[in-house]
């Protein structure tokens, strides 16, 4: 598994969002180019704890098994549902929000060893497992407009 705490892969995912212009046609899903890339913003923000989410009853149930499901090694499956404080629904500056996720995905790397114990829909999260999910996460998207 590859991992943003990794300096040449975490260059890696960096070159690939370097690498998305306004012409980056997406080959599943209803987002834009920029609206992916403030999206994936999201989750990097709650595991360094500057965004908080909301959880139910319901998800407090299944946010476990669901976990469990995206630690393993596959990629994720293409259009699963997503939290809906991650949903955009404008479309923001593709450059500026390149430039954030980028400057995201070092303050997680630089915040390591400070990330958030508790994940609000899968619980109790290891290092590790903030990694795992955030590097998915993002080669997820990328992968979605072909880089």
């Amino acid at each position: 598994m590859k991992s943003l705490f990794n300096p040449q892969e975490r260059q890696e995912i960096i070159d690939r969002i370097t690498s998305l212009n306004e012409d980056s046609e997406r080959e599943w899903g209803k987002m834009s180019a920029s609206q992916m890339l403030l999206h994936a913003q999201a989750p990097i923000k709650v595991s360094i704890g500057e965004l908080k989410l909301n959880t139910n009853l319901i998800f407090m149930i299944l946010g476990p098994i669901i976990k469990k499901k995206l630690m393993k090694e596959e990629s994720f499956e293409k259009n699963l549902p997503t939290h809906k404080s991650f949903i955009v629904s404008f479309d923001p500056n593709l450059e500026a929000e390149k430039q954030n996720l980028i400057n995201l995905i070092n303050k997680f790397d630089a915040q390591k060893h400070n990330l958030a114990i508790k994940h609000p829909i899968f619980g109790k999260m290891s290092t590790q497992q903030w990694d795992v999910l955030l590097w998915k996460h993002t080669d997820h998207h990328l992968r979605q407009f072909g880089v």
